[in-house]
């Protein structure tokens, strides 16, 4: 399973959920919440991403050919963490992009993929996006 969160940056993320696919025949889930206006910076617009947002992130970034053998969920909630470990129960790795959070943010809340990792008991993949 790998979680995208549509933002752009999330090349590195795609590339190796790719691999794993294309070097282990292996089936994907992609994965991707969309939250409560409420729950997102303030001023921000809400928008959804659609099924078609992931699948043109794969074409974006090279690897249309991997979407033939991918599932594409997309959810809607407040708590990713939870929401996506609802769908990582057959899950044999589940693969994540992380951005850096400044000193301040760090100390006081747990990124996402933390949250994740917290949650789920199969083995998750943290990938540094640019």
């Amino acid at each position: 399973m790998v979680a995208l969160v549509t933002r752009g940056d999330e090349d590195p993320v795609i590339k190796q959920a790719a691999f794993y696919v294309e070097k282990l025949q292996a089936h994907l889930t992609a994965i991707h919440v969309n939250q409560p206006a409420l729950s997102q910076p303030k001023g921000a617009v809400e928008e959804r991403v659609t099924e078609e947002m992931i699948r043109d992130r794969f074409i974006t970034s090279g690897f249309e050919k991997i979407l033939n053998n991918t599932d594409i969920i997309i959810e809607y909630g407040e708590n990713i963490s939870k929401i996506i470990s609802t769908h990582a129960g057959d899950m044999d790795l589940i693969i994540l992009g992380h951005r850096r959070m400044n000193t301040f943010k760090s100390r006081i809340m747990d990124s996402i993929d933390e949250g994740i990792s917290n949650l789920v008991a199969c083995p998750v993949l943290v990938v540094q996006k640019k």
